[in-house]
């Protein structure tokens, strides 16, 4: 019996590996996917190897780099695109090393591999004032307004992702005093958040209109198939665009429904949540992933000075050391 190679390893890896052991969602999966097609693209026309004839012996470091530098000269990616690409090939060798110790130098070599440093930039998020634009364009007199804007407050609220949000179902709703959304997330994870009391009374109306078992899904089409996370952006972007012709000046960058959750993580940190309670609210494995929020976020600077300059109208002259020393180490925490 010979020995796996590259398509024996790529083909568990996407059909058993990703799928069944760790539970990645299709979005995901289709990203690695785009990694390794690419890389395939990159053998063909610029190695003169074909996908058919791309064998283990014939990757090494020299070769994944050299695809890297093509990622960004011939196609004109950027940083963070590249950085993209990388992960997913990394995780593939990754994997391959875990199941055969054979390639052991090779998979490290790859994964030794550094990612480029990309431009840190503020977060960005609707203000309140946009949010409230936003949900009073949909026509509540009729039943599609009704559905669409119950929608926009549910993405708002729960900090859904899209994909999260369109698989959901009545029975995973819970209403009450303290009414909950459980969202199934990356990984198969699933997390239990709170919504306002608006909210659930509006999707418990909703759902009663629009006769919704335990087990359907919260959302259809008007072919009551499951939304999809297209669906969800259109309808985003459509009373976006309706709040721009009242509001010229309002949402002024790219929207997406991925910008509803970074707009509530960025409204949590405002209010002075904790950083650990948003992380698990919004579904980060890392509280690092979450910190990107707070950093470079200028509300947040912004309300921090205005905290620490707020006695300078009282009787001292001066700050303390101590309160010099506080003010200091929080405004580092920010950086």
């Amino acid at each position: 019996m010979s020995k796996p190679d590259f398509a024996d390893y790529i083909y568990s890896y996407f059909m058993k590996y990703l799928p069944l052991q760790r539970g990645l969602s299709q979005n995901t999966i289709s990203s690695y996917s785009r990694s390794l097609m690419l890389f395939f693209e990159y053998c063909k026309s610029e190695e003169g190897i074909p996908y058919e004839k791309l064998t283990l012996d014939r990757i090494d470091k020299h070769l994944i780099k050299n695809f890297l530098l093509w990622l960004e000269a011939k196609r004109n990616n950027c940083a963070a695109s590249r950085n993209q690409r990388l992960s997913g090939l990394k995780s593939l060798f990754q994997y391959i090393q875990s199941e055969s110790v054979i390639y052991t130098v090779l998979c490290r070599d790859i994964m030794s591999i550094p990612e480029k440093k990309t431009p840190t930039v503020p977060p960005k998020y609707l203000t309140a004032e946009e949010m409230e634009v936003m949900f009073s364009m949909p026509n509540i007199k009729t039943r599609h307004g009704r559905r669409d804007l119950v929608l926009l407050l549910l993405l708002y609220d729960t900090a859904a992702r899209a994909g999260e949000l369109v698989e959901l179902k009545a029975g995973d709703v819970s209403f009450g005093k303290t009414p909950t959304v459980k969202l199934f997330g990356k990984g198969s994870k699933t997390r239990v958040v709170p919504i306002s009391p608006k909210t659930a009374d509006m999707l418990q109306k909703y759902i009663k209109e629009s006769q919704i078992t335990i087990n359907q899904f919260l959302f259809q089409n008007r072919s009551h198939d499951k939304l999809t996370t297209v669906g969800v952006a259109y309808i985003l972007k459509k009373y976006v665009e309706m709040g721009k012709q009242f509001h010229p000046d309002m949402f002024r960058m790219a929207i997406s429904p991925h910008l509803l959750r970074s707009t509530k993580a960025s409204h949590l940190i405002q209010g002075g949540a904790n950083i650990y309670y948003i992380r698990d609210f919004l579904g980060h494995s890392s509280v690092v992933t979450t910190e990107r929020y707070a950093k470079n976020n200028p509300e947040v600077v912004r309300n921090a000075i205005s905290k620490a300059s707020s006695d300078l109208t009282g009787d001292k002259e001066y700050y303390s050391d101590s309160e010099k020393s506080a003010m200091l180490k929080f405004l580092k925490s920010l950086q």
